[in-house]
């Protein structure tokens, strides 16, 4: 009896780690817990978790976290990987069993068919259990991750929904970092779009837009399909910079023609995400600002706090207390 008390302990120990993986709702934190969980339950030296990307048809890592914490180089650039791993990377195949090179084991993470993280393990061997361990743990977050893309995602833009926009709104206003702006932007004469072209290519535009706004905004923006062809944007970075990359991508739209359309052009309103804010508040502001652009003759981008303090907008009804929105 003594001699199953261990692996009891460890099954226990074992589901409490796997319930702690399936709470999870972020990528970066799903990757995290099944770092620790590899690094517990493996008999490893050490574990390393590494991001994956493809920039212009250039792959990319860069290392996220590495346990013991010592081997965490804190040295977190993108760069291009050694031609093994990028292979290893590139043929990453539906088996999901880690792989040899060097001195290190690897693991890759894939989300809708593309690789999206990959997990280094440096051991003199790997048994046949660890592997098999590691192989079911990746399965098990690949499952998570397809089932939280489909509850989080927009079918048609693969865009995060409005549902998701709500979640992190309340939760970047719980935070109050005041670093944050929110943009919503709608397409110009969508409705003439889809009476001439119909809703087929309409479709199309909001897809092709879409994949603009990740192009020209990158990683510090979080993208949202907010309802028809209006889309919401949260910007990450400083919010000093909000006018001129907002600028930047209406620019960019304007000045690209969509296939058997033509050009077409996009107005944005957008109000810093400040300690003050409320959800209401936060969005009225916003909306504002996008219909100051639409009846100033679309095409252009308007901050409403430039607009408020210039008094060309009254300030937005002011919401109290705990409100249940959305």
């Amino acid at each position: 009896m003594s001699n199953q008390q261990p692996i009891q302990f460890g099954v226990a120990t074992l589901m409490q780690e796997m319930a702690t993986l399936t709470s999870r709702r972020e990528e970066k934190e799903l990757a995290y817990c099944l770092l620790e969980l590899g690094f517990q339950f493996m008999s490893v030296d050490r574990i390393a978790l590494y991001a994956v990307r493809q920039r212009q048809d250039q792959l990319q890592i860069r290392q996220e976290a590495a346990r013991p914490a010592c081997y965490d180089t804190g040295h977190h650039d993108w760069h291009t990987p050694p031609l093994p791993l990028a292979r290893l990377i590139a043929n990453a195949g539906n088996d999901n069993l880690p792989a040899r090179i060097d001195d290190s084991y690897w693991q890759c993470v894939r989300k809708r068919n593309q690789v999206i993280a990959i997990i280094a393990l440096h051991a003199a061997t790997l048994s046949e259990n660890d592997q098999l361990f590691l192989s079911g743990m990746v399965r098990l977050q690949e499952n998570h991750l397809r089932l939280l893309y489909d509850a989080e995602r927009d079918m048609l833009t693969g865009l995060r929904n409005r549902r998701t926009f709500d979640a992190k709104l309340f939760e970047l206003l719980e935070r109050r970092s005041g670093q944050e702006t929110l943009a919503i932007v709608d397409i110009d004469f969508f409705k003439r779009i889809n009476d001439q072209f119909g809703h087929i290519m309409g479709d199309e535009v909001l897809l092709l837009l879409a994949r603009q706004m990740e192009d020209v905004l990158g990683e510090q923006a979080l993208l949202y399909r907010y309802g028809g062809e209006e889309f919401a944007i949260i910007l990450l970075d400083e919010p000093d910079t909000a006018q001129q990359r907002l600028d930047s991508l209406r620019q960019q739209v304007a000045d690209h023609a969509m296939p058997q359309i033509g050009h077409i052009t996009i107005s944005i309103g957008h109000a810093p995400i400040t300690q003050q804010s409320l959800p209401p508040n936060l969005i009225e502001e916003a909306d504002k600002a996008l219909y100051f652009a639409k009846e100033h003759g679309r095409n252009c981008v308007y901050s409403h706090t430039v607009l408020q303090q210039a008094g060309l907008i009254a300030p937005p009804l002011q919401h109290h207390g705990e409100i249940e929105l959305f």
